[in-house]
C-alpha cells in the first residue's frame, strides 16, 4: 500500500538530504519561526514542515493536489486526526518489539516478525473502517485515493485469510520440516511444512497406517540440542526472511502515514496561528503572471503577535524587481514575505496575502549582506563574492534568487557595476531576481536597460517621517531618507 497524500506518483521522505544552500534560506528568511509555528511544540512535525518546505515542488499538478487535499482537512479535521491517531498506535509496534527486531536468530526474527503483524492487523483494520466512514466527506483526489485504497486492499476477508496465516506462523504445536539425507548421514535441502494441524490428509500423518521413527535426546545433550536448535533455524530462516520483510512494509506504510497526514496538521497548526492574529491566508494559483495584493510576513506576525502591514505587487511576466526607497521603509520584510510566500505556495500551502498569484520556480536561493568574517579568513565584500559565485554555479533558468544589500559592502560605483553584471547576466539566463538595494547607482542602471522589462518598488517616506510600511510603484530616488532615522534618534531637525 502507498499513501500519496502529498504526491499522486510517490510518498515523502521527510528524512532526505537538505538542498544545497539550505542553511542560509532559514535564516535569511527567518524560517525556523514558521517551522516552530508549523510544529506547535511537536518536534516531528516541525521536522516534517522543514523537509517538504524545503524541498518545493515544480509541478502544477502536484500543487494543486496538495491544495485540494489540505481543503478537505481543514474541512474534516477530526476524521484527519483520527488517521493520524490511528499511524501512531501502529508505529509504537515497532518500539515494542524493538529488540526483538535486531536479533538476526532465524527463530527471533520470526517472533517479532508476527507478533507485530499480528497487532499491525488491528491497525489495518481501523484503517479499513475509517475509509468506510469518510470516504464520502472527502473530494480531494488524495484522500478518495486514499480511501480507496484502503477498501481494495484491506477488505475483511483478506484481513481474515492474514490472521489465519499468522496464526500458523506461531507453530505453536510444533514446527514440521522435511529434510534431504546428504552423504554421511548429513541433512540437507530443508523444507518448512505447514504445521500439522493445517495438514488435510489424515491418514497421511496416522503413525498407525506408517512406519513412525522418532528420537528422543537425552536431558544433558546440550551438543545435540545445539545442532536441532541449528537445525530449526535453517528451516525458518527463509520464511522469517519474508515474515520480516512484509512486518517492516507495513511499518513503511504508517509512517508514510504519519508523515504525509502530519505536514497537513502542520499546515493547519500554522494556519491557526495566523487567523488568531488576523493575519489572512489565501489560495495560492500558480500562473504565469506575478500578482499578489496583501502580501505580508508571516514571521514577523508570528513574532510581533500582530498582523503586519501588507503589500501589493503586480510584476506581470517581468523576471526583475528592484525594490528601493526609505531606510527602515519595510524593504527587507517584503523581500522575505516574497520567498516565505513561494516556498509556501509550492509546498501547496496558502500564503500570506489577500490574493497570490505567481510562476511556479525550480529553487529559492538567498545572497543576503553578512556581517565581516569574525576570524578575518578574508573581508566581507571578499565572502559576498564568494558566496554569489557558490550561488551562481547552483542556479537554473526559472529558478529564483533573493539579493538582499548585495555588494553594499563596498563603495558605490564597484558595487553597483558588479551587481548590475551580475543582475543583467542571471536575468538573460532565465532566472528571476527580486533585489532590495540602496546602490542608486546600480538601480538607475537597471532602469535604463528595457531589454531586461524591470519592475521598481518605493518603500515611502510618510507625513511626520513616519514609515508607512507600504511598498508602492516608483522609480529610484537618490536618497533613503537617512535623515530621518538620525532626526529621531538625536532629536535633531536636519533636513534631508
Amino acid at each position: 500500500m502507498k499513501v500519496h497524500l502529498l504526491d499522486p506518483s510517490r510518498d515523502i521522505d521527510p528524512d532526505v538530504d537538505d538542498p544545497p544552500f539550505a542553511e542560509d534560506l532559514a535564516q535569511d528568511l527567518e524560517l525556523d519561526v514558521l517551522w516552530n509555528a508549523m510544529g506547535a511544540g511537536d518536534s516531528f512535525l516541525r521536522r516534517v514542515a522543514r523537509s517538504v518546505l524545503l524541498h518545493p515542488v515544480d509541478e502544477d499538478a502536484v500543487v494543486r493536489f496538495r491544495q485540494q487535499a489540505y481543503a478537505d482537512v481543514d474541512n474534516n479535521l477530526s476524521a484527519i486526526r483520527e488517521l493520524n491517531g490511528i499511524a501512531e498506535e501502529a508505529l509504537a509496534v515497532r518500539r515494542k518489539y524493538f529488540f526483538s527486531s535486531l536479533n538476526r536468530i532465524p527463530r527471533t526474527e520470526l517472533y517479532y516478525a508476527v507478533h507485530t503483524l499480528c497487532e499491525l492487523a488491528n491497525q489495518l483494520e481501523q484503517v479499513y473502517h475509517w475509509a468506510r466512514r469518510n470516504r464520502g466527506n472527502f473530494s480531494s483526489q488524495a484522500l478518495r485515493g486514499l480511501c480507496d485504497t484502503a477498501l481494495n486492499e484491506l477488505d475483511p476477508d483478506y484481513l481474515d485469510s492474514m490472521r489465519a496465516t499468522l496464526d500458523d506462523l506461531q507453530f505453536s504445536g510444533g514446527i514440521l520440516v522435511e529434510y534431504g539425507i546428504g552423504i554421511g548421514g548429513e541433512a540437507h535441502n530443508p523444507v518448512l511444512r505447514h504445521p500439522k494441524s493445517s495438514n488435510k490428509k489424515f491418514f497421511d500423518r496416522t503413525p498407525l497406517l506408517r512406519p513412525f521413527y522418532s528420537f528422543t535426546l537425552p536431558e544433558r545433550d546440550d551438543a545435540g540440542a545445539r545442532e536441532l536448535s541449528q537445525v530449526r533455524d535453517r528451516a525458518l530462516e527463509h520464511v522469517a526472511t519474508v515474515a520480516v520483510a512484509c512486518a517492516e512494509h507495513v511499518l513503511s506504510f504508517f509512517s508514510s502515514l504519519k508523515t504525509e497526514v502530519g505536514f497537513y496538521l502542520a499546515v493547519h497548526n500554522l494556519h491557526a496561528a495566523l487567523n488568531s492574529l488576523g493575519a489572512p491566508l489565501c489560495h495560492a494559483e500558480p500562473c504565469d503572471s506575478t500578482s499578489m495584493k496583501g502580501l505580508y510576513d508571516p514571521c514577523l506576525a508570528l513574532r510581533a503577535r500582530t498582523a503586519p502591514v501588507g503589500n501589493d505587487v503586480a510584476l506581470g511576466d517581468s523576471r526583475l524587481l528592484v525594490i528601493t526607497g526609505a531606510n527602515g521603509g519595510g524593504k527587507t520584510t517584503l523581500l522575505r514575505a516574497l520567498g516565505i510566500a513561494q516556498l509556501m505556495m509550492q509546498a501547496g500551502m496558502p500564503v500570506p496575502a489577500d490574493s497570490y498569484s505567481a510562476p511556479l520556480v525550480g529553487h529559492v536561493r538567498t545572497h543576503w549582506s553578512r556581517e565581516e568574517d569574525g576570524e578575518l579568513a578574508h573581508g566581507k565584500f571578499s565572502d559576498e563574492l564568494q558566496r554569489m559565485e557558490s550561488i551562481i554555479r547552483a542556479l537554473k533558468p526559472d529558478d529564483l534568487l533573493l539579493c538582499n544589500e548585495s555588494f553594499a559592502s563596498t563603495n558605490e560605483s564597484e558595487g553597483s557595476d558588479i551587481l548590475a553584471e551580475v543582475t543583467a547576466a542571471l536575468v538573460n539566463a532565465g532566472v528571476r531576481v527580486v533585489s532590495v538595494t540602496h546602490l542608486s547607482t546600480f538601480a538607475e542602471a537597471m532602469a535604463q536597460r528595457t531589454d531586461l522589462s524591470p519592475c521598481f518598488l518605493r518603500a515611502q517616506r510618510s507625513t511626520g517621517t513616519m514609515r508607512s510600511f507600504r511598498l508602492e510603484p516608483g522609480m529610484p530616488l537618490a536618497t533613503t531618507f537617512g535623515v530621518d532615522i538620525y532626526n529621531k534618534v538625536f532629536g535633531t531637525q536636519l533636513a534631508e
